[in-house]
């Protein structure tokens, strides 16, 4: 009885294991699609006919003017240079993948009274984000990984870190996870390996606990490995009315799959605890829907201009979390290991990204080439957690996040059947300070040959992009500086059907 009235307390503070880093990386994409759409670094709001353009304005399949198929593949290399405490590490991770997928249908008709003198059907799968990645970072600190364990357990009975008769310290970590007590497991696990000890052992009503880890200087080490991606399955029907307007609409499906694996050791030369090695599993699933419509007008045979309105994302999501933690005391060649083997498993809760705006131009030179212009607006302090209990979150998403635009440019030159391609954006940061992330730019270049029905097409990517790394799970003031490097290959094979 005396955990279970501890525990009501506790709920109101509980932490889920979902931060804001994770809510940005689920509401951003990246500028991905065939080899000709990445080439152009992604500026088709205003072209279509392409299929991977469907994705960012509806309107496009109502210019396609036969059926066509599209599927890619790729290849991207991210390379990391990190820099913490003094130290730097540069890791390196490739990564081959089908990028999309798709088709579109086109219906015209001969009916001189019809409101649409062309209709279109689509359907396609695009990868919008990529999570495979990592990095490491070692280097010397004055901060102490085991401030994380004493600011979680600050407040939490000691009645309930203690097991009962014949209760295992797994079983108790257990009952804490299925009472969503986040900060207790922490402290638990802190508890139970010596890293902290209550300032009152003897008292069960104890809420007040010390630090077993002393010293000035703590050498550390961080490794995070991320593995998945997220993903977009689109039912498209677009229309042209008479010769100068295509309009469109976009049902998604939205499915994600991220995991990440982290692993934190400490090391000092000082008394109590010397050896400190944390590890943590996550793994987050998640689906959603969202809407898109959009139109294109040509103001000229060369001239065009469109629109695309972007949904919010509505999306639920699940997360599952295995912890485990080993330490050493001076003087001891016993180390403490407490592994529970317990899978935890979060209560669902429902997350909306912001939606997007975006305008478009671009002139078409004949047969000879093109050029083209995206803008895009995207509030990402809309963002929000729309489950009861996150309020937190929420006011954190209010104070660090801002509107970011991104901006495409894109130009194509035609020699016979052969294409090239470059292309150049911008993707300003979404965090008020930009120390947390700074913008993302990319440019690419790409060539494309037609057999007629069919055409290859090839392109390369370099996406270059300044942040923070968060040491997951710590707390720690002292963030890790990343400088990465994405180089992404592409190929494509476009048919009509």
């Amino acid at each position: 009885m005396k955990k279970l009235i501890a525990l009501m307390v506790l709920l109101s503070c509980s932490t889920y294991s979902q931060d804001i880093t994770d809510a940005v990386r689920f509401s951003s994409q990246s500028v991905n699609g065939t080899a000709r759409f990445t080439a152009m670094g992604g500026a088709f709001g205003a072209l279509g006919g392409d299929v991977s353009a469907i994705n960012i304005n509806p309107a496009s399949s109502a210019v396609f003017l036969d059926n066509k198929f599209s599927g890619s593949l790729d290849l991207t290399a991210i390379n990391n240079d990190a820099s913490y405490g003094g130290g730097f590490n540069s890791t390196s991770e490739s990564d081959f993948d089908l990028n999309q997928l798709g088709a579109v249908f086109v219906f015209t008709t001969n009916n001189e009274n019809a409101l649409f003198n062309k209709l279109s059907l689509g359907f396609s799968y695009q990868r919008t984000n990529n999570f495979d990645n990592e990095y490491f970072v070692s280097g010397n600190t004055t901060e102490t990984i085991s401030d994380f364990f004493l600011e979680n357990a600050q407040g939490v009975p000691l009645d309930l870190l203690v097991p009962r008769q014949g209760e295992s310290a797994s079983q108790l970590y257990r009952f804490l996870g299925e009472e969503n007590s986040f900060s207790a497991q922490q402290a638990f696990l802190g508890y139970e390996t010596f890293i902290i000890d209550a300032v009152n052992p003897n008292d069960f009503d104890n809420i007040s606990y010390v630090s077993n880890v002393f010293g000035s200087n703590f050498s550390q080490n961080y490794t995070e490995i991320t593995r998945g991606g997220s993903g977009k399955y689109t039912v498209n029907g677009g229309g042209m009315i008479g010769d100068r307007l295509h309009l469109g609409i976009n049902l998604n499906l939205h499915v994600l799959d991220y995991r990440r694996e982290t692993r934190f050791d400490e090391f000092n030369s000082g008394q109590g605890v010397t050896d400190i090695f944390f590890d943590n599993t996550l793994r987050t699933r998640g689906a959603g829907v969202s809407l898109q419509v959009g139109g294109i007008a040509k103001l000229t045979d060369d001239w065009r201009l469109g629109f695309t309105y972007d949904s919010p994302t509505w999306m639920s999501i699940s997360e599952e979390l295995i912890q485990g933690i080993e330490t050493i005391q001076a003087n001891s060649n016993n180390p403490s290991v407490f592994r529970p083997d317990v899978l935890n498993i979060y209560p669902d809760y429902s997350f909306r990204t912001p939606g997007r705006l975006s305008l478009s131009t671009a002139y078409v030179f004949g047969t000879s080439g093109l050029i083209s212009f995206d803008y895009s607006y995207k509030d990402f302090s809309n963002m929000e957690f729309t489950s009861n209990g996150f309020q937190f979150q929420n006011q954190t998403i209010s104070d660090l996040m801002t509107s970011a635009s991104t901006y495409n440019v894109g130009g194509e030159y035609r020699i016979q059947n052969t294409s090239l391609r470059a292309g150049y954006f911008v993707q300003e940061t979404p965090y008020k300070d930009e120390a947390f992330l700074g913008d993302t730019t990319g440019y690419s270049f790409g060539i494309g040959y037609s057999f007629g029905s069919a055409t290859l097409d090839f392109s390369y990517q370099r996406v270059e992009q300044d942040r923070q790394g968060i040491l997951y799970f710590t707390g720690f003031n002292q963030e890790s500086q990343i400088q990465s490097v994405i180089n992404n290959y592409m190929l494509t094979l476009s048919f009509n059907l």
